[in-house]
């Protein structure tokens, strides 16, 4: 049976690739088509890569938190001769060389691939952030909001994405052992003495003396 690849679909006008965050069915199951199947983030938005027919996966070729062009292929879908014939991929009845003629001579049978229909995408769009030159997701970015950082507080991340790209699980082991390292809350007794020596430090003083004779 023929196999239709999964194809990087072109996600807008000025985006040129797409990161894959996840894949939401496994080689072997059984799609549909128009089905969402894989997961990808680009500059602008969260989008949802659709299988381009009914048929089972046979493999992902693409990687997760790896950046894919358009054009590339992702994976292939196993289909049926009556999916093929719809998707164009009709075949062709023709007689091996020597053969014509020849009574009890078997048909060979060749595929004619015609254009592959292209996979769709879903999902809406939101402004993109035009202002620094590094990719940044969008659920990075609405980390960052929540925790009240920039993406300049990064830096000091090792990133274990594309092209040493901060992921957002890189961010959350970082946090995560931030949270290890916290400080145990200082005794009554310490915050009672701190207090104390911060007041003596803002009596007012004197460095003056009067001289005196005693008899």
């Amino acid at each position: 049976m023929p196999e239709v690849p999964i194809v990087m679909p072109q996600l807008g006008e000025s985006i040129a690739e797409a990161i894959i965050v996840s894949f939401l069915v496994k080689p072997g199951d059984y799609v549909t088509a128009d089905q969402p199947i894989i997961e990808v983030e680009t500059n602008k938005a969260t989008m949802q890569v659709t299988a381009p027919c009914s048929g089972k996966i046979v493999e992902f070729k693409a990687k997760e938190n790896e950046s894919y062009p358009v054009g590339a292929i992702l994976g292939t879908i196993l289909v049926s001769e009556e999916e093929a014939t719809k998707l164009g991929l009709t075949t062709k009845h023709s007689q091996p060389i020597g053969t014509a003629g020849k009574p009890g001579a078997i048909p060979h049978k060749s595929i004619e691939e015609k254009p592959r229909v292209q996979p769709t995408v879903t999902g809406l769009p939101v402004p993109a952030n035009l202002t620094g030159a590094s990719y940044m997701s969008p659920r990075m970015k609405a980390r960052l909001n929540e925790l009240g950082l920039r993406a300049a507080d990064l830096a000091g991340i090792q990133g274990t994405g594309a092209g040493g790209r901060v992921t957002i699980q890189d961010l959350e082991r970082f946090l995560a052992q931030i949270e290890k390292h916290k400080t145990t809350p200082a005794s009554p007794l310490r915050i009672a003495v701190a207090d104390a020596m911060r007041r003596s430090w803002t009596r007012p003083t004197s460095n003056g003396g009067n001289a005196c004779t005693t008899r």
